[in-house]
């Protein structure tokens, strides 16, 4: 078992039935397994392809460079250059007494795990509250104007219309999700994992990135060729490896911590982490290929307020989240990454 690819091409060019056997489709997958994959999405394999090629050109600029872009590792949204071991991932999410994971609520996780990837993190051009910190054009010219001005907004309108599907297999009323999104304040991030010797791995304190759920809405991720990825198998335990299929246009969709807050819990989180490929899992002495990754987190504005649906709150399904505002909760998940709480920033120190 593996997560399936969908042909979305019915989203845009079929007709009214197409559509609604498409947006059931895809709920019905999210049910499974928080997520799903997508080809035939709209997204341009030329565009995809050359955002691979500035990603690769990114992490080659130095490191003077990229400590300048530091991302601030406080309780905001994520900006700029984050180094190697920076986010740890396994502070965000534990395992309930019922076995499933849940957002951490306290400190009572690991304290001593690292992942080990660098990234870069971005949003449109005017953000009035979190500015993008970008590298100078004179060391990577070219960079600024493509990812924020051709990449980000394709990877916008794509998940807009996967949020437009899930409205229609939710039956909910057209906007529902898509209307808090008015702001336009999804993130995008370029991510890039360095080789890794499977001798580290098996200490059990380091992975390419730990369990975790992701904060937003949605989150469309691009992978390349290496492999690693893996998400969790609510129906066996364990996990399923999402095996590349090679295919630069493929994209997953993973369902996120405010849609699950939304729906009440009607649809869960994709749990994900990152791990050997399939081919070094037995492996006592190789090494991990470097990976890189692209993710468009989509995000509710900040001040739209994500507490459950009222279709989704029942007398056998009462209300499970408060009535918080997205920036509400992202800054409690983002704090978590960095024990940080919302207004309290921590000085960047990169390590060495």
């Amino acid at each position: 078992m593996s997560v399936p690819v969908i042909d979305f091409s019915a989203f845009r060019n079929g007709t009214e039935k197409e559509r609604r056997e498409l947006a059931n489709r895809l709920v019905d997958e999210f049910k499974k397994h928080g997520a799903t994959r997508l080809a035939n999405h709209g997204l341009i394999g030329d565009n995809i392809r050359k955002a691979y090629q500035w990603s690769e050109q990114f992490f080659e600029i130095s490191k003077s460079e990229k400590e300048a872009i530091a991302n601030v590792r406080d309780a905001n949204p994520q900006r700029g250059y984050s180094y190697v071991g920076s986010e740890a991932t396994s502070k965000a999410n534990k395992r309930g007494e019922d076995g499933e994971f849940q957002i951490c609520e306290d400190d009572d996780v690991a304290q001593d795990l690292e992942d080990v990837k660098e990234h870069f993190d971005y949003a449109r051009d005017g953000d009035p509250d979190f500015p993008t910190p970008w590298p100078s054009d004179a060391s990577i010219p070219g960079f600024h104007d493509w990812m924020e001005g051709v990449f980000l907004p394709e990877c916008q309108r794509l998940a807009r219309d996967v949020l437009t599907a899930i409205e229609i297999g939710l039956d909910l009323t057209e906007r529902t999700l898509t209307g808090c999104m008015e702001s336009r304040v999804d993130e995008l991030r370029i991510q890039h994992y360095p080789p890794l010797s499977t001798e580290k791995l098996k200490t059990g304190k380091i992975k390419r990135c730990h369990p975790h759920t992701d904060f937003g809405f949605i989150t469309l991720l691009f992978q390349d060729i290496t492999g690693g990825l893996e998400i969790e198998d609510r129906a066996n335990g364990g996990w399923l490896p999402v095996v590349p299929t090679g295919e630069p246009t493929e994209v997953g969709v993973y369902i996120s911590d405010t849609l699950v807050h939304k729906t009440n819990g009607h649809l869960k989180a994709a749990v994900h982490q990152v791990t050997a490929p399939v081919s070094l899992k037995d492996k006592e002495d190789g090494v991990l290929p470097e990976r890189y990754v692209i993710a468009l987190f989509a995000k509710a504005d900040r001040h739209a307020h994500i507490g459950p649906l009222s279709q989704f709150v029942t007398a056998e399904t009462p209300q499970r989240f408060p009535n918080l505002t997205a920036l509400e909760l992202h800054n409690k998940r983002v704090g978590q990454l960095y024990d940080a709480k919302p207004g309290a920033a921590t000085p960047v120190a990169a390590s060495a």
